[in-house]
């Protein structure tokens, strides 16, 4: 045979080669199965409130049962970090901490340790607006029980025992001790965060990307709906929403508001959200959110930030990247800092005026 004819039927057949490797791969194209996504979601109460998992995944990857093992374990780790961090159960390493005010340092977790740093971090940073060692004042302005708000003096004295100052962590030895008898800690303002933190990686572990975790109505976002945007709204208590966001990147977005928890006495509204240098409800705002990158910040700079005002949080988010806050003042009008539309988009605006 000549060289001529080898090279020709060569050709044919790396030809026909060419065309059989097309076909193979579209037709394995097209058999192959396309995702069927669905919601699985669950709650349980654990930190003396709903925690609430909601996923959105291949239904073929992830069926209901194998959903429910793995929201199971994001649970455990939670109700794990309950067990250590909660200021209710009274063999827990925080309430042991209290116990022990004025007497000793109290040896405790590595999680629970990093968890009061980032606390008194938080503190010293704000100028003690967001302080654990709150509950004594917490306690005397318990707004679902008051009609009248305390006297001068039971003020006074609830601020002697207050004080993120008088809370001495010592790493090296991992104890914290409180220095004066009768002061007393709580973890609910930065622990729900850190709880949502570790549940999600949970979720990510198991493969899981896309999904909402709901600790109380401060939210972590995870990934999204096959492309398409998670959102979530800023309420306005006389109904609807002040505005409404798409959540652009992975987050924490906590709100602290005046209009859950108050009394009217005299004209005047006193609420929940008391500022631990002056022992009264802060004024000027209506609500805060806060989005951050790390989910344990959230609700203690949402917290933080109501009482501190516009200008001196702004001072503190130019400083970081990875957190932001929108405010609604008493008038209705929106605030925000410069970086919070990197992390959420306003999808409506149905506020008096945007600043």
């Amino acid at each position: 045979m000549s060289t001529a004819i080898i090279r020709f039927h060569l050709i044919v057949f790396i030809k026909f080669l060419n065309v059989l490797i097309f076909f193979t791969i579209f037709l394995s194209a097209s058999c192959a199965r396309k995702p069927e996504f669905v919601f699985h979601n669950k709650q349980k109460i654990l930190m003396g409130t709903v925690f609430e998992i909601k996923v959105f995944v291949d239904r073929k990857k992830f069926p209901p049962k194998r959903f429910e093992k793995i929201v199971q374990n994001a649970f455990l780790e939670i109700e794990r970090l309950e067990k250590q961090m909660s200021e209710w159960i009274p063999d827990s390493p925080v309430s042991k901490i209290s116990a022990a005010a004025g007497l000793r340092p109290v040896r405790v977790p590595e999680e629970s340790l990093e968890v009061i740093k980032t606390a008194l971090s938080v503190s010293s940073e704000t100028g003690g607006a967001f302080d654990i060692s709150f509950k004594p004042l917490g306690k005397l302005w318990n707004v679902k029980k008051r009609k009248i708000p305390p006297d001068k003096e039971e003020i006074k004295e609830a601020l002697r025992l207050i004080g993120y100052e008088n809370i001495v962590l010592d790493e090296k030895k991992g104890t914290v001790y409180l220095k004066k008898k009768g002061m007393s800690i709580g973890l609910g303002g930065i622990a729900k965060g850190y709880a949502a933190g570790k549940a999600a990686k949970v979720l990510k572990e198991k493969g899981i990307e896309n999904f909402i975790i709901n600790a109380g109505g401060d939210l972590y976002f995870s990934g999204s709906k096959n492309g398409k945007f998670w959102t979530t709204g800023i309420k306005n208590p006389d109904g609807g929403f002040f505005v409404k966001l798409k959540i652009k990147t992975d987050c924490a977005v906590a709100t602290s508001g005046n209009y859950e928890r108050f009394f009217i006495y005299k004209g005047k509204r006193y609420h929940h959200i008391i500022d631990a240098r002056s022992g009264y409800p802060a004024y000027g705002l209506k609500s805060v959110t806060v989005i951050s990158k790390n989910p344990a910040l959230a609700d203690a700079y949402a917290t933080s930030f109501f009482i501190l005002g516009y200008e001196k949080s702004l001072d503190i988010v130019r400083k970081k990247k990875d957190l932001a806050f929108i405010m609604v003042t008493e008038e209705g009008n929106i605030l925000k800092s410069a970086n919070f539309e990197n992390m959420a988009a306003p999808l409506t605006w149905v506020s008096t005026g945007v600043l």
